[in-house]
């Protein structure tokens, strides 16, 4: 049996015919203390312009509201997706999904429990973002009690509104229970886009229905590998896993050069 091509190999192979689709933090940006402070490298930046004249599809989709996005993956060619997919940026305007709209009051309920519990606890933030609420707590001198204080007060306030508590990183958000998740955001691009080859990199828990994704149409899982943050189940369906984020920007460095040098070869 011939091995399958890496996922640069099959990329650049048909570079006018693939997709590719990235998580946000933990990918094209290092992880940062401050949530407000990500940004992603001009290395990486580069790269990604490169790749947006040359794919067929490049986007980003992000737990972060389409907004931020806008301002920091600033990207001519690049399709964005905020909250999830919950969010989409549409000839510069962010649109939300009509599925969200019944849920927004039981969103602003959310954040003013949560203001009122945690608002006060060292090095807890909240993050307030269009269509969900989420709480931090890297900074926090001790994240294994502030995890179990976040966790509980996440769940409480969940049975309170009926939202979802959704698990990450040093994260916990609560987001609307519609069906709308980084998976079903892919699944729609690649009906849309109908790409011959597609790949997706992503760091977190969020990003599991996307990988998963991935293994049902054929495409590539890539993961990148924060060490003892790095959930296990990331690892399990990762086709190929990268060692950090500066790894994955040598990654997409290599990939437009592929891709550059495929266009220039026809």
């Amino acid at each position: 049996m011939t091995p399958r091509p890496t996922a640069i190999d099959a990329l650049a192979a048909v570079p006018a015919a693939a997709a590719l689709v990235l998580d946000f933090d933990g990918v094209l940006a290092p992880i940062v203390d401050d949530p407000e402070a990500s940004a992603m490298p001009e290395g990486s930046a580069a790269s990604l312009a490169q790749l947006a004249r040359i794919l067929g599809t490049v986007a980003v989709i992000s737990g972060r509201p389409a907004g931020f996005l806008a301002e920091r993956v600033a990207v001519p060619g690049v399709r964005l997706l905020g909250s999830y997919g919950m969010e989409q940026v549409t000839d510069g305007q962010q649109v939300l999904a009509p599925e969200v709209q019944p849920w927004l009051l039981a969103v602003e309920e959310a954040r003013t429990l949560l203001a009122v519990t945690l608002g006060g606890q060292q090095g807890i933030r909240i993050e307030v973002k269009p269509a969900s609420v989420a709480v931090h707590w890297r900074q926090a001198p001790d994240r294994v009690a502030a995890g179990d204080l976040v966790r509980a007060v996440a769940d409480r306030v969940a049975d309170r509104t009926h939202l979802l508590a959704a698990p990450g990183k040093l994260v916990e958000e609560l987001r609307p229970p519609v069906d709308i998740d980084k998976g079903s955001a892919v699944a729609g691009l690649i009906g849309a886009a109908r790409p011959a080859v597609v790949a997706y990199a992503g760091d977190d828990l969020g990003d599991i229905p996307a990988l998963r994704v991935m293994h049902e149409t054929g495409g590539y899982a890539l993961v990148i590998d924060h060490g003892a943050e790095t959930d296990p189940g990331l690892l399990a369906v990762a086709d190929e896993v990268y060692q950090g984020t500066q790894a994955f920007a040598d990654w997409l460095a290599a990939l437009a050069d592929a891709a550059e040098a495929a266009v220039q070869r026809c």
